[in-house]
C-alpha cells in the first residue's frame, strides 16, 4: 500500500522533490488509531521531506509524519540505533 504526505502527488509520475520510505513494522496512528501496515510505502514531500532529511543528517531522531488520507493522523517514525522502523527506498531529486 502507498501513502502520501501530500495527496497532490498521488498517481503522479514525476515525484521530483520527494522521498519514498518503506515501513518496517506496523505503525498505529496517535489519534485515530489507523495502522500503516509493515511493507507500506510513504511518499514524503514538502516540509515533511525537509524534516526527513534533517533526521537522516542527525542520525538519531524520532519524529511524526502526517499522512494525507481520509483520516488525518500522525505516525511515529524512529531513525535511531536499534529502533529504526523505516528504510529509505528512494530520494527523487
Amino acid at each position: 500500500m502507498k501513502y502520501y504526505t501530500n495527496k497532490d502527488y498521488e498517481n503522479r509520475v514525476d515525484l521530483h522533490g520527494t522521498a519514498t520510505i518503506k515501513i518496517n513494522e506496523d505503525i498505529a496512528g496517535r489519534y485515530a488509531g489507523d495502522v500503516i501496515p509493515k511493507g507500506s510505502e510513504i511518499v514524503v514531500s514538502g516540509h515533511q521531506y525537509k524534516m526527513l532529511m534533517s533526521v537522516i543528517d542527525d542520525g538519531n531522531c524520532v519524529w511524526d509524519v502526517i499522512v494525507d488520507s481520509d483520516t488525518v493522523d500522525q505516525y511515529m517514525l524512529s531513525y535511531t540505533v536499534g529502533k529504526t522502523n523505516f528504510s529509505i527506498e528512494s530520494i527523487n531529486c
